[in-house]
């Protein structure tokens, strides 16, 4: 398969190759497809004549410009699909003079021959041409709808891929309120105020309240004497 850099550069020497401008070169140039494939000499037949093929092929040719083997070959069954086409249409007209001449031939008393009497003599003829032509149609519409696929697929591979765009910055999320509250509680520089001491509860009947620290630590000099009592 080729590459899309091979496939640009095919396309870009096609469309450089125009072939002949002239008359003279046009004129003697569209027997070269005749040289191979479908368009060989052996598809000509009876009163057709090679001229009109070779007319045919390089109209094609030139409107469709096919870049690979791939869609010359869609462009050579479009060729071939029209070709029998024709042909088919001079089969019709010779069907209708000889169903009109075996009525006449099997009606000898009858005056002339209509339509509908050439139709109901060769109407089983009919029916298959026109299933060959049915068949005709169909290969040259999926053949035309293929080449437009392959055409569109080789521009995309063709075009260089464009740069990747910068991405749009994503929004901060907020932070939640509660999160923010647990935040400031963890900061060691804001300490948090220590719950307030209950105050001391007065003793029960039968005991004796607690000293207090100081009294205790007092010496004898500096206990006041007892007016009342003796030195």
């Amino acid at each position: 398969m080729p590459t899309a850099k091979q496939t640009a550069a095919n396309r870009m020497n096609s469309q450089k190759s125009t072939g002949p401008r002239t008359t003279e070169g046009k004129a003697a140039s569209r027997f070269n497809a005749l040289k191979h494939g479908i368009f060989a000499t052996t598809q000509i037949m009876f009163d057709e004549k090679a001229e009109d093929l070779a007319d045919l092929a390089a109209e094609y040719h030139e409107h469709h410009n096919p870049a690979d083997a791939d869609q010359r070959f869609l462009v050579d069954t479009l060729v071939n699909n029209e070709w029998r086409l024709r042909r088919l249409r001079r089969v019709e007209a010779e069907l209708w003079e000889h169903a009109t001449n075996a009525f006449l031939a099997n009606n000898t008393e009858a005056p002339a021959c209509s339509s509908g009497d050439a139709f109901a003599t060769a109407a089983p003829t009919f029916e298959r041409l026109q299933r060959v032509v049915n068949s005709c149609e169909r290969a040259y519409h999926r053949a035309h709808k293929e080449l437009e696929v392959a055409r569109a697929h080789g521009l995309r591979s063709s075009q260089p891929e464009a740069p990747e765009a910068n991405p749009a910055p994503q929004p901060e999320q907020s932070t939640p309120a509660s999160a923010k509250m647990a935040s400031s509680g963890q900061n060691p520089e804001t300490p948090v105020p220590a719950a307030p001491k209950p105050p001391d509860a007065p003793p029960l009947a039968g005991q004796h309240a607690p000293v207090n620290p100081t009294e205790t630590s007092q010496t004898p000099s500096d206990r006041r004497p007892d007016p009342d009592r003796g030195n």
